[in-house]
C-alpha cells in the first residue's frame, strides 16, 4: 500500500519547512505542526503544547530573517531530528541566538513538527 502526502512540503526540505516555522506566522504552524506538540523556548519555565503555542504567536511580530549553522539532521523511518544554531533578527530588534533541537513525526500528511527547543547562546 503506498501512502501519498497531502502535504504541499512533502518534498522539501526539512531545513526550508523548519525556516518557515521562524518566518511563518499561526496557519503556518496550524498546517505543519502536530497536534500535540511542545516547545520550550528560554524565556519559560514549562513548555508550550498544542494550542497554546499557536496562542502565543498571535500579536507577536515574527521573525524578519533567520541564519541557520552548525545543522546537523538524523532521519529515521518515522522522524527527521534537526540541530543547528539559528540567528534571527526583528526589525529594530536586538540580534536573538539559540542553539536549537526540532523532531518532525512523519504522518500520512507529511512532517509534523512535534517538538521544538532553544537554548539562547
Amino acid at each position: 500500500m503506498t501512502i501519498r502526502s497531502q502535504d504541499p512540503l512533502a518534498h522539501t526540505s526539512p531545513w526550508a519547512v523548519e525556516e518557515n516555522f521562524w518566518l511563518e506566522g499561526p496557519d503556518f504552524y496550524r498546517a505543519h505542526m502536530a497536534e500535540d506538540a511542545v516547545m520550550w523556548f528560554p524565556d519559560r519555565a514549562a513548555p508550550r503544547r498544542g494550542e497554546e503555542i499557536l496562542d502565543a504567536l498571535r500579536n507577536v511580530p515574527r521573525w524578519e530573517s533567520v541564519v541557520f549553522s552548525d545543522q546537523q539532521m538524523e532521519v529515521d523511518d518515522d522522524r527527521v531530528t534537526l540541530r543547528y544554531t539559528a540567528t534571527a533578527r526583528q526589525d529594530g530588534a536586538a540580534v536573538y541566538s539559540a542553539q536549537c533541537v526540532t523532531i518532525y513525526q512523519r504522518d500520512a500528511g507529511g512532517l509534523r513538527l512535534s517538538e521544538h527547543r532553544q537554548r539562547m547562546v
